[in-house]
This record gives structure tokens, C-alpha cells and sequence, in this order.
């Protein structure tokens, strides 16, 4: 599934609780999973991904490899698949909290193939770049394969 889009501002409340907008929550459908992501931030996917994301990534990695294993065992074990409440919000838990820095303030946006949670602090400061910063980002953006009509 694809087509998340967006930059969302919102909170979360003192018991760790948020809601997903609503315009993400739609496509993401029952249960999201959600886990560590890069840069501090939280990858929210459709149940159905993440199950394809961890087939993909990490089925063949030997289980007794100390080292390759690391992200498959981090992302695993600090992942849930998040419930709503009666009021629509997601128990997000400490592990999860603390990995993203978020303390009250948080940005979730659309990034095409899957959702991701920040904390605002951390997010201003990833996104704070030049435009010539921007477009040498672009560079590293690989061509479209070829069509093979």
C-alpha cells in the first residue's frame, strides 16, 4: 500500500496516548503496527506491511548471526500493533516514547509507502536544511527503472 502524505501537528498526552489523523488512520486500517524507525522517529505501518517488511528484510538473516540481528530483534520487541481506545487514541509505550524524544509535541507525517511519529523538536531539526542541501538529498534519489512493456 501507498499514497501517505502529509505533515500532521499534534500532542500527546500525559499518559503517552495520541491519535492518528484521521486522513493517515483511514489507510493504515485495523491494527497499524508501530516500531522504532531511523532518525529518532516511529514507523507506523498497515498490519499487512509490516508483516511483508520483516518477511523481506530479515527472514533469511541467520537467528544465531550476534550482529545482523540487531535491528530485526530492536524493531521486533519494541513494535506493537496499536489498539484504539473508545476516544480513538494509541497507547504508545515508554520504549517507543523514549526512542522518538517525544515530550508533548508531535509530527506525524506521510512518507508514501508508510507513516512515521516525531517528536517536533526532533523533526525541526531534520528538516531545517538548505535548498542546496535539499536538492543534493535529490541526487541520491535513484532514476525509475526502466518500463518493460
Amino acid at each position: 500500500m501507498a499514497g501517505f502524505f502529509g505533515e500532521y501537528h499534534h500532542q500527546i498526552d500525559e499518559k503517552g496516548r495520541l491519535r492518528i489523523p484521521a486522513k493517515l488512520k483511514e489507510k493504515l486500517g485495523e491494527l497499524p503496527f508501530i516500531t522504532r524507525g531511523p532518525n529518532n522517529s516511529l514507523m507506523v505501518l498497515p498490519h499487512e506491511e509490516a508483516v511483508k517488511l520483516f518477511a523481506d528484510r530479515f527472514r533469511s538473516l541467520d537467528p544465531l548471526d550476534p550482529v545482523n540481528n540487531k535491528a530485526k530483534r530492536i524493531m521486533a520487541s519494541s513494535g506493537i500493533y496499536a489498539e484504539e481506545d473508545k476516544q480513538g487514541r494509541i497507547l504508545l509505550p515508554d520504549v517507543l516514547i523514549k526512542h522518538a524524544g517525544i515530550d508533548k509535541n508531535v509530527v506525524t507525517i506521510g512518507v508514501y509507502t508508510h507513516v512515521e511519529i516525531w517528536s517536533e523538536e526532533e523533526w525541526t531539526k531534520y528538516t531545517s536544511i538548505t535548498a542546496e542541501e535539499f536538492d543534493e538529498c535529490l541526487k541520491n534519489v535513484p532514476p525509475p527503472e526502466a518500463s518493460h512493456e
